[in-house]
C-alpha cells in the first residue's frame, strides 16, 4: 500500500491510498461523511486480486487538505472526482461510494456515466431530507472535542450514526487513523467540521440517466426507509441490488467480508 497526493478541482491537495493491483481495471473507493480512505482497509483486501484498488480522502477529510472557503457541497466533491479521474492514466474506473460518498458517486455518474466502467453505491440516499441537513448543520456549529492523548481519542471514537457491530479491533484501526496531533500537543479529529454543512444535490430524478452498470448495496439494517433502495435500482437503466447481512449502515466496518463479496460478484459480472 502506498499514498500519494492528487490535485482536486481547484488545486486542493487530496490524499489517495493505493492498495495495489496496478495494471488491472481501476476501482476508486469513496468514503462517507466524517470518515476517511482507511475505512476501506478491510474491504480492499478482498478486491485487489481482480482490480487496481484506490481510495480517496475527500476534501476536508483524512489526510486531504481543508478548503479555506469551506467549499464542501456535493458540487465540490464531484468536481474533485472529475479532476482526479481526468488526470490519471488508469482508464475508466468503477466508482464505489458509501453514504455521503455514494451520493457523490451517483451525482457524478448522472453527469459522466459514459466515462465510467460502473458504479456501486452503499446505503446512500438519492436526495437528502431537509431535517437531516439541518441536524448535520447543527452538529457542525458545535466545537469539536479535543483530547490529551491519542489513546484518549481512540477510546472516545464513535461512529455516526452510532449503530455498529464492528469488532473493537476494527474500530480501533480506523480510530487510530482518524486523529492528528496539533501544535499544542492536543489531538483533534482530522475531518473539518464544516464538511457537515452539506449542500447536497438532488439525485433522484437523475438516476435514470446513469447508463453504466450500477449496483446498490443495502446493509441488512439500512438507514433508508423500506422500499427506497428497490425503487432506486428500478430507476437506473442497468441497476441491480445486493444485500449485505449482519451489517448496519457502516458496512465496511460491520461486515467487510460480506461487503467485499457483494462488490466482488458485481465486479466479476461486469468484467465478464
Amino acid at each position: 500500500m502506498e499514498t500519494y497526493a492528487v490535485a482536486g478541482a481547484d488545486g486542493l491537495k487530496l490524499n489517495c491510498v493505493d492498495f495495489g493491483g496496478r495494471g488491472r481495471p481501476p476501482a476508486l473507493l469513496i468514503h462517507g461523511g466524517a470518515a476517511h480512505a482507511r475505512w476501506w482497509d478491510f474491504v480492499a483486501a478482498g478486491l485487489i486480486d481482480r482490480y487496481h484498488v484506490l481510495a480517496l480522502d475527500q476534501r476536508g477529510h483524512g489526510d486531504s487538505a481543508w478548503s479555506a472557503e469551506g467549499s464542501y457541497g456535493t458540487r465540490h466533491y464531484i468536481a474533485d472526482l472529475e479532476a482526479v479521474i481526468a488526470r490519471w492514466d488508469f482508464g475508466p474506473p468503477v466508482l464505489i461510494g458509501r453514504s455521503m460518498g455514494g451520493h457523490n458517486v451517483m451525482c457524478h455518474a448522472i453527469r459522466h456515466s459514459a466515462r465510467l466502467r460502473a458504479i456501486a453505491v452503499i446505503d446512500s440516499p438519492p436526495n437528502y431530507p431537509a431535517d437531516a441537513v439541518a441536524t448535520l448543520r447543527d452538529l457542525a456549529a458545535k466545537p469539536g472535542r479535543r483530547f490529551d492523548s491519542l489513546a484518549e481519542a481512540i477510546a472516545a471514537f464513535r461512529t455516526i450514526p452510532a449503530e455498529t457491530i464492528a469488532t473493537p479491533e476494527v474500530l480501533a484501526h480506523v480510530a487510530t487513523r482518524s486523529f492528528r496531533q496539533a501544535g499544542d500537543g492536543k489531538w483533534d479529529y482530522k475531518a473539518d467540521r464544516r464538511t457537515m454543512i452539506r449542500d447536497p444535490l438532488p439525485a433522484w430524478d437523475g438516476l435514470k440517466q446513469i447508463s453504466c452498470p450500477a449496483l446498490f448495496v443495502k446493509p441488512e439494517k439500512s438507514v433508508l426507509p423500506p422500499g427506497v433502495a428497490e425503487k432506486m435500482v428500478a430507476r437506473m437503466p442497468r441497476g441491480r441490488l445486493a444485500t449485505v447481512p449482519a451489517s448496519h449502515h457502516h458496512a465496511p466496518l460491520d461486515n467487510p467480508r460480506g461487503l467485499a463479496a457483494a462488490l466482488g460478484a458485481f465486479l466479476d459480472e461486469i468484467a465478464a
